[in-house]
């Protein structure tokens, strides 16, 4: 998910729409495995069972400039 996409008009971060993209995404895995076909029964049976689903994000850093948020940085 690109993050740079779920900023508001005003800069702010919408949470309500980022919460909402991931849920459909996971429910779209979710359907994707568990109409998958598998080379064999033992893959299919550890898919259903631990359902190896993740999602990733895109443009963290740049979400962190744009809002003013600095990196933390510890020099003794």
């Amino acid at each position: 998910l690109n993050l740079m996409k779920f900023r508001n008009e005003d800069g702010e971060f919408d949470t309500t729409s980022f919460r909402y993209a991931c849920r459909l995404m996971i429910i779209a895995m979710e359907i994707i495995v568990g109409n998958s076909s598998y080379p064999r029964e033992e893959i299919e049976v550890n898919s259903h069972l631990f359902r190896p689903l993740g999602l990733g994000y895109a443009n963290l850093g740049s979400l962190l400039m744009v809002m003013g948020i600095p990196p933390r940085v510890n020099i003794e």
